[in-house]
């Protein structure tokens, strides 16, 4: 039996190794099978990596292609048409329109296309396109629609002409001109220019068709009458961009005329109606107080149309013909108070008689200043308006 038990002990310790020994080498042959995984993984990867990168290769030329490869520089003649003016704001000195715009160019790359006449050939995502933008645009255009045309042996150049027809509608900044106003006449621009450079692009106006508008749509014609032509002219600029490159630009201008009815009658005419019931104080005896109350009353009717004129302007640093008009007449209006004042002192140190006479005198010339007055300003607002309208 003690040699049976030592028998089992021996077996029992002579297993114990071998468990310890067997289980080091399956261990092993997990890990050395992970990092033949991760090693294979990390082939992969750079494998992939290698794809994507070709791929990026192979699409980079096509971005150039889009943004422009041509050498030479482009001649790129545009027209515009003002297809409606709706709205026409002077306090915030803007405007609202719908306009068509056209820019046509010649494209030496159709040359196949053209000997094909085959004009699906074309794509704006391929071929050289002008990228035009307008400068002056308040916020996004409500409205902007672009497609493209192609024409072949076209009369007048030497290539194919690609044509861009260009609708938008949005609200655009205008610096307004006030200082004639009520009379004033005012220009309404679309500056149109390019992302590109003046080396790549010159803008020129169209030389087979006028640029127009549309004066049967114009919605604000109550206030304003538009003239029916277009004037276009050229210029460069790099104040819109935040690098130095020169762009082109072309202005598109059309011109309304303020309508004065409204400003003649509801200021102009008030107010010279306070300024002519102060000679009619003169009824009054030379020394009462309410011939002064009354003038200052008037002054002060006089300076609430001021501010009411201010309502319908936005803030300048000059005066308007408008504003000229009504500070004299206040200023007439102070004369009468001030003559009142000077009647009142004279009371007390003169008779009557010479009273009245220097009362009238006064009322007088204040009379005959203030009609010089207004025919010397009808004068300078006809030879430095309405001679400017004709």
């Amino acid at each position: 039996m003690e040699q049976n038990d030592n028998q089992n002990q021996n077996q029992n310790h002579s297993q114990m190794p071998e468990v310890h020994t067997y289980t080091p080498v399956k261990l092993t042959d997990a890990f050395r099978r992970l990092m033949f995984t991760i090693e294979k993984g990390k082939t992969i990867i750079e494998g992939c990596t290698n794809v994507v990168f070709n791929m990026n290769e192979r699409v980079a030329p096509q971005k150039t292609q889009f943004l422009g490869c041509r050498k030479d520089k482009v001649t790129v003649e545009l027209k515009c048409a003002f297809l409606q003016i709706l709205n026409i704001e002077t306090v915030d000195q803007v405007f609202e329109a719908e306009v068509f715009v056209q820019a046509k160019w010649q494209e030496p790359a159709l040359q196949k296309a053209a000997e094909l006449n085959d004009k699906s050939m074309y794509d704006p995502t391929e071929h050289w396109i002008p990228r035009m933008t307008v400068l002056n645009a308040v916020g996004d255009l409500a409205f902007n629609r672009r497609n493209f045309a192609v024409h072949f042996n076209q009369k007048g150049y030497k290539y194919p002409v690609v044509t861009l027809l260009w609708r938008f509608k949005g609200t655009f900044r205008e610096n307004l001109e006030l200082k004639h106003f009520p009379f004033d006449v005012q220009d309404l621009s679309l500056e149109l220019s390019t992302e590109r450079s003046a080396d790549e692009v010159h803008l020129i106006e169209d030389q087979q068709a006028l640029s127009t508008v549309n004066t049967r749509t114009f919605e604000d014609a109550g206030e304003w009458d538009l003239y029916e032509h277009v004037e276009t002219f050229r210029y460069s600029t790099t104040r819109e961009y935040i690098s130095s490159t020169v762009h082109p630009i072309i202005f598109a201008q059309c011109r309304v005329k303020r309508k004065i009815g409204f400003y003649m009658w509801n200021i102009v005419f008030i107010v010279a109606l306070i300024s002519i019931s102060t000679f009619c104080m003169a009824t009054e005896e030379p020394n009462t107080v309410d011939r002064m109350y009354n003038n200052v009353t008037l002054l002060m009717t006089a300076f609430i149309f001021k501010m009411a004129i201010h309502q319908s302007l936005p803030t300048i640093s000059y005066l308007t013909y408008l504003d000229v008009y009504v500070i004299v007449t206040l200023v007439f209006l102070c004369l009468q108070i001030a003559e009142n004042s000077l009647m009142a002192c004279l009371s007390k140190k003169i008779t009557k008689q010479k009273l009245y006479t220097w009362d009238v005198f006064c009322i007088e010339t204040i009379a005959v200043i203030y009609v010089l007055f207004h025919i010397m300003f009808l004068v300078y607002i006809y030879l430095t308006v309405v001679t400017v309208k004709l």
